[in-house]
């Protein structure tokens, strides 16, 4: 029973700290992110509130399952949320942001362009 209450625990903490880091690693790129000060969290599920930059406004859920579209407003889980898993967040957007697709490769493009400036400026002349 210990063992039990010590991996839901443990598995508790790993989707919060994935979710805290999708919010980090997706924020240049989209207009909102935050993790739904509204919905319950737990271990089963944790839900995000993300605004892409188009304006439209999605509730996300993270489970062990995925990354899903639950609704189309902030905090709001709609009555039939049978959309797709997507085994990351990127993928998600990528399928529902055009622009975050544009905005992932231009921040792309920019951080090889600066590792190759940097190369090149550290290299013996």
């Amino acid at each position: 029973m210990a063992e039990e209450n010590e991996s839901r625990k443990s598995h508790d903490y790993t989707l919060r700290i994935e979710a805290q880091e999708a919010l980090k690693e997706i924020s240049f790129a989209v207009s909102h992110v935050e993790i739904s000060p509204e919905l319950p969290q737990g271990a089963e599920k944790v839900y995000l509130n993300v605004k892409t930059q188009e304006g439209d406004a999605y509730c996300v859920e993270l489970s062990v399952q995925g990354f899903r579209i639950v609704g189309r407003t902030f905090n709001t889980i709609d009555d039939t949320p049978q959309s797709k898993y997507y085994e990351t967040i990127y993928a998600l957007l990528d399928q529902v942001s055009p622009k975050y697709r544009n905005s992932f490769g231009d921040t792309l493009l920019r951080k090889l362009e600066n590792l190759q400036k940097q190369s090149e400026d550290s290299a013996p002349s």
